[in-house]
């Protein structure tokens, strides 16, 4: 069977199309690699709560350990619940949910995207909002979930059926499968799928359990929902919740809003209670043994305020920047080791103060260090040329240099050194302690007990493993593209070989132009961004300017809002005064004329009672003349009586005479 006949100027564009392929995919890993190497992720996550036996383990190692709350978990740790057993991962403002008996690995976490892998169990993902650019999954052995909007969805994979349960209840994902299958999935919609061609399984029963795990999970959204410390840092801030349960927020003048540990000793220090470890890739991290110390070891600036620590958090942006320790450093065991104690060398360390830079002990950018010191952008004005807390007394942490990074630190294991010793140190830029490579002190507990089941594989194995076979398939099919290339035109074989050493080298002066140009760009948008950084704090203090004029203005009125009021109530005062003794002259007055007013009523009076004396004499006068009167009658009427009684008699006597005119006596 003959082959078709390749015409010179179709392979030559061939094998130019294909030799720029694979420069610009060499070119796109070299790019990504180098900024992989430059700038370490500016976020991880954090196990904010758990319940029961929850195992850990580190990347790069085998072993499981008890789970420690405040170390950072970042690409490669891996996460086990066990039976009873409750945990919840935070990353950015989302909250991962475990149940019991769950696996869940961080296969990849960065700035742009988080995804997880569900090996078997139950997760509650709540997501309440979500960034452009940035993506949000979870894997599991059957299917890829990824979230679309914000909202709150539940995933379950159970490796024994080969079946992943996606619930969801608010928010929108994608599930995608093996050969580029992809299903939607809205609020208020599930779907059950088996194998990798997301094939739906009806009547799938679902793990018990789900009533318990929703109490929980409900507990966990109320305190969220009604935290005190999401008024003051964003709640992308990894921790921000445990600052309510074990602290208060204070308003300072100079600071602006603090956060006040509770119960701590009156010799407490911050970077005091706790461990170094060694975490790639950012080296030395300080794992903070206080339940709420890892918002404040990994973000903000610490102040003394009078006799106490005061956590500043500044104003921290909505994704904020993670440091491994926000401290400096003096002596060490290398060109600083200056800080001897009997014999041995010691390290020591202080934390930052507010309006101080941080600088990584490890390669970044100056896009890096800007963003993780954007905090502070606004207390420049309270930055010093010396740290503040080099020489607060008992702020120093000193310990001997062998004792660095072996585990927690111990109260005895402190070291002290007079006053007038810690003014003489030379302050370190980074942790002046290499490295050691030990992977026993990692910032984790002891061996767990809790182990998950031997026959879960890790997704991202199988991932690499997937990827590993997609780029040995594709470079199988580039090699037989080049050899039938090669053999259709054996006597174009050294032209084309010539010419594509030609291509590399044109390619490779490109991309070194390329590289040049992309450090100029680089160099230029740096330039622009110290520029558009030096109008911003021009405007800030443009801005402070103004507010202080505006200050100075609203105290100014308030001096002369003062004033007048002490003014009108001056003359309210005398208006007062006036009225009072208006009123006290017309009291006067009226008692005055009250007092004549009675004069004249007991004139009065006294003239009516004369004037009654003279009637009840008048009538006693005319009662007597009466009764006078009536004697008189009486008497007069008595003596007419008597009078004609007398005539009568007389009359009789005559009559008696005149009928006996003799005179004689009768018998």
């Amino acid at each position: 069977m003959t082959r078709p006949h390749l015409h010179p100027a179709a392979a030559r564009r061939a094998g130019g199309w294909l030799t720029r392929l694979l420069m610009l995919s060499m070119l796109l890993l070299a790019g990504a690699a180098a900024r992989a190497q430059e700038d370490p992720p500016g976020r991880v996550a954090r196990l904010n709560e758990q319940q029961g036996a929850v195992s850990f383990s580190p990347a790069g190692d085998d072993g499981w350990y008890d789970a420690v709350p405040n170390r950072p978990i970042t690409t490669g740790d891996r996460l086990w619940t066990d039976r009873n057993a409750r945990a919840e991962l935070q990353v950015d403002a989302a909250a991962l949910r475990m149940d019991e008996q769950t696996q869940l690995a961080v296969s990849e976490l960065d700035d742009e995207a988080a995804r997880f892998t569900l090996s078997q169990g139950r997760v509650q993902l709540s997501v309440p909002e979500l960034p452009d650019g940035q993506r949000l999954e979870i894997g599991t052995a059957n299917a890829a979930v990824v979230v679309e909007t914000p909202g709150d969805l539940r995933i379950e994979t159970d490796p024994a059926a080969g079946t992943t349960r996606v619930a969801v209840a608010e928010g929108s994902v994608t599930l995608y499968g093996e050969n580029g299958e992809s299903v939607a999935l809205g609020a208020h919609q599930q779907l059950t799928v088996s194998g990798r061609q997301l094939a739906a399984v009806s009547g799938a029963p679902v793990r018990a359990g789900d009533a318990a795990f929703d109490r929980w999970v409900a507990e966990r959204e109320r305190l969220a929902e009604q935290s005190v410390a999401a008024r003051y840092v964003p709640r992308e801030v990894p921790g921000y919740q445990q600052l309510d349960r074990y602290g208060d927020w204070q308003n300072d003048s100079t600071y602006g809003a603090v956060w006040y540990p509770r119960s701590v000793d009156p010799d407490w220090a911050p970077y005091r209670d706790g461990q170094w470890a060694e975490i790639a890739p950012w080296g030395w991290t300080w794992i903070d043994a206080a339940p709420w110390g890892f918002a404040t070891s990994h973000y903000g600036r610490w102040a003394r305020v009078g006799p106490r620590w005061g956590w500043v958090p500044g104003r921290i942006g909505r994704r904020p920047v993670y440091a491994p320790a926000l401290v400096g450093f003096v002596g060490g065991g290398g060109a600083h080791g200056d800080v001897v104690a009997g014999g041995r060398p010691g390290v020591g360390w202080f934390p930052l103060a507010p309006g101080e830079a941080w600088r990584p002990g490890y390669r970044a950018s100056q896009r890096y260090v800007d963003e993780v010191n954007r905090a502070i952008a606004y207390q420049r004005q309270l930055a010093r040329a010396d740290y503040l807390h080099r020489n607060t007394p008992g702020a120093l942490s000193l310990v001997p240099v062998d004792i660095f990074g072996r585990g927690p630190i111990a109260r005895r294991d402190f070291l002290r050194v007079p006053e007038d010793r810690v003014a003489q140190m030379q302050i370190a830029p980074a942790v002046p302690v290499p490295l050691r490579g030990d992977r026993h002190f990692g910032g984790f507990g002891r061996s767990a007990s809790a182990l998950p089941p031997a026959d879960l594989r890790p997704r991202q194995i199988q991932d690499l493993e997937a990827r590993r076979m997609q780029q040995g398939q594709l470079a199988q099919q580039q090699l037989q593209f080049q050899q039938r290339a090669v053999q259709a035109q054996p006597q174009m074989q050294w032209q084309q070989a010539q010419r594509l050493r030609e291509a590399q080298q044109m390619q490779q002066m490109q991309q070194m132009q390329q590289m040049q140009q992309r450090d100029a760009w680089r160099q230029q948008q740096e330039m622009q961004q110290r520029a558009a950084q030096a109008q911003a704090e021009q405007q800030m203090r443009m801005q402070q300017q103004m507010q202080m004029q505006q200050q100075q203005q609203q105290q100014q009125q308030q001096a002369l809002r003062a004033q007048q009021e002490m003014q009108q109530r001056a003359a309210q005062a005398r208006q007062l005064q006036m009225q009072q003794l208006q009123l006290q002259q017309a009291q006067q007055a009226q008692q005055a004329q009250q007092a004549q007013q009675m004069q004249q009523v007991q004139q009065m009076q006294r003239l009516q009672q004369m004037q009654a004396q003279q009637q009840q004499a008048q009538q006693q006068q005319m009662q007597q003349h009466n009764a006078l009167r009536q004697s008189q009658e009486i008497q007069q009427r008595t003596m007419q009586q008597m009078q004609q009684r007398a005539a009568d008699a007389r009359a009789q006597q005559m009559q008696r005479a005149m009928r006996d005119p003799q005179g004689g006596d009768r018998p």
